[in-house]
């Protein structure tokens, strides 16, 4: 690409979408007729129209570099990532190097251009090469976590401020951390201090992800921040914290289901008359690109896991991928035109898999999505998801090769399980002893999720949906005494928010 074809350039770059042909080269002359070649070689992130994110080679250096496309709105997000950078810079904050901001292609394409860290690992990077429980992991996971944020410490004492504060904009390189996304931080108060009640907040914000072992680290995480800003921890600090920290999961568990449902980094959406399609990228291939668009002569090639009126279930492979495909039959012409106005169950349980995924509910993983459509009304719809290898809680519980301590390890991530729910204000509408599986992982999952309900609060309706949740898992046992008393100590041992 070269200067004389700019405009077709930013055509190109504004109609880039996920699918991108990588490395394409970006060419412009400076105002003093000096030519600058950027080679993009991968892409980092991107939002189609709006910005795009990519390691890049510019001459011999490696490069990150922002490109700023949203025709209407550029001219602001590079001025603002622009001013946040400068604010890190003038507060000591270390960010990577600014080596290049400006307005190429006759000012029509703001531009961005940092030196690129290496090697380097964002928190959350590190954060899961250290999952475990031993001493060990605790430790280095513990650090790490304190390592932020007496860094966030120092942005407050700064007066800056991140709004859109998260993991991943905390970078480690040779034991140094960086902080990146200026565009995020306001620094209206630069030189000015935080007030306490501004700082909790912000990092409870940061404190709200729901990643494994993130609560029992969240009092130490204050304490470290107290110390670096020479506070006193009051009483109320922490349960005030966790109020914050609580109300911060709920909306961005909310607002990560809305995400899954339109075309981001993460998800694929196509939205045709015809047929309405989600895919996870992660496991996107042809193979499951050809499932989507012949989704009946795959199941017919698959095995059978269950052959019912309203859902068929098959297990099969595709391309390496062990699959479960639940189709929602249309049993008749009145079913159809009961349904064709909602929502699909498949859509549902996309939904309800991708809040238990963020949630860190044990499910398995939803993979796609598909429902057929007719003059844009609902028909048939497919849920896809991982197959999850093990058994259903009725078959496993009742082996007589599970004794003692086995059985009540099992019966406590049940009794997990369903604390899990309740905190979550979440009724699951089906628990039959075949909707959990019991995974040779040794871990407990949630099934069937096409009646599962996220309630905002916990009033009258919550209570009675949960109340038929427990009174139909009690039901699965009434020819087993003994795992029916067990189930009733779970179910009676609740912590229940009524």
């Amino acid at each position: 690409m070269i200067e004389n074809g700019w405009t077709a350039t930013i055509d190109f770059l504004c109609q880039a979408q996920f699918d991108l042909v990588l490395p394409f080269t970006l060419d412009w002359s400076t105002p003093e007729g000096d030519m600058k070649t950027l080679v993009c070689q991968r892409l980092l992130r991107l939002i189609p129209g709006k910005r795009m994110v990519c390691a890049a080679l510019w001459g011999e250096r490696r490069v990150v570099v922002k490109l700023f496309l949203d025709p209407r709105k550029a001219q602001r997000h590079w001025q603002r990532e622009l001013k946040g950078v400068k604010a890190f810079k003038t507060a000591g904050i270390a960010t990577p190097e600014l080596l290049f901001a400006e307005r190429i292609f006759s000012g029509a394409l703001p531009v961005i251009i940092f030196a690129e860290l290496q090697p380097v690992a964002t928190l959350v990077d590190l954060w899961f090469s250290h999952i475990g429980f031993s001493p060990a992991q605790v430790e280095i996971r513990r650090e790490l976590l304190e390592s932020a944020v007496v860094v966030i410490a120092e942005h407050h004492k700064s007066g800056l401020l991140q709004s859109d504060i998260h993991w991943s904009n905390f970078l480690f390189c040779d034991e140094k951390v960086f902080t990146i996304d200026g565009d995020a931080v306001d620094s209206s108060n630069l030189g000015a201090e935080l007030g306490r009640e501004k700082s909790l907040a912000n990092i409870a914000l940061f404190l709200a992800e729901s990643y494994p072992g993130i609560d029992q680290e969240i009092e130490s995480a204050w304490q470290s921040y107290c110390q670096s800003r020479n506070w006193l921890v009051e009483t109320t600090d922490i349960k005030q914290l966790k109020a914050l920290i609580w109300g911060h999961r709920c909306k961005k568990a909310e607002k990560y289901v809305v995400k899954s449902l339109r075309n981001c980094t993460g998800f694929a959406c196509q939205h045709e008359n015809l047929f309405y399609q989600i895919k996870d990228r992660a496991y996107q291939n042809s193979a499951l690109d050809d499932l989507l668009a012949r989704p009946d002569a795959f199941m017919a090639a698959g095995k059978i896991l269950k052959a019912g009126n309203s859902a068929t279930v098959v297990r099969l492979n595709c391309e390496g991928l062990n699959l479960v495909v639940k189709r929602y039959n249309i049993k008749n012409f009145s079913h159809a035109l009961r349904r064709c106005w909602r929502p699909s169950r498949a859509f549902v349980s996309w939904q309800n898999g991708q809040r238990l995924s963020w949630w860190r509910v044990a499910t398995p993983k939803p993979v796609a999505m598909l429902e057929k459509r007719f003059l844009g009304l609902r028909s048939t719809a497919y849920f896809i998801s991982e197959h999850i290898a093990g058994s259903n809680a009725f078959d496993f519980l009742r082996s007589t090769d599970l004794y003692g301590s086995d059985r009540k390890a099992w019966l406590q991530q049940f009794s997990t399980l369903l604390q899990q729910l309740l905190d979550l204000n979440i009724s699951h509408g089906d628990f039959k002893a075949t909707n959990f599986l019991c995974g040779i992982d040794n871990r407990l999952y949630l099934l069937d999720l096409d009646a599962m309900r996220y309630w905002p609060r916990s009033g009258p309706g919550f209570r009675k949906a949960v109340e038929r949740d427990h009174r139909r898992l009690l039901v699965n046992w009434r020819g087993e005494p003994e795992l029916e008393r067990e189930f009733r100590k779970i179910v009676e041992g609740l912590r229940k928010p009524w």
